[in-house]
């Protein structure tokens, strides 16, 4: 696992093209705008969106986190087979700082 410090700037609900069988509605994917820091947590290194896993939708709210990061091998959707990093914790970080 590896870690970055990045700020959630805002969060995102997007429809997917999926079709819940339960309810009948598109199924929803999360996704994060953010800033990637640097080292000194502060400096902007770039920025983008990140998907967010389903357990970790209650904890990512805008705001500075610790993110850890795992490589998987989705087998679904638009990177099936691909391996890409997907985020596995955020910790706030920062003035104000609490757990979710």
């Amino acid at each position: 696992m590896f870690s970055s410090t990045i700020q959630i700037l805002l969060v995102e609900a997007k429809d997917t093209k999926v079709i819940d069988p339960d309810t009948g509605k598109p199924r929803q994917r999360h996704e994060a705008r953010c800033v990637l820091l640097g080292d000194d947590g502060k400096s902007v290194v770039t920025v983008g969106r990140l998907r967010i896993p389903k357990a970790l939708i209650d904890k990512c709210k805008v705001g500075t986190f610790r993110a850890t990061f795992a490589l998987v091998v989705p087998d679904y959707g638009d990177n099936k087979g691909d391996i890409v990093a997907q985020v596995t914790d955020l910790v706030p970080v920062g003035a104000g700082a609490k757990a979710a």
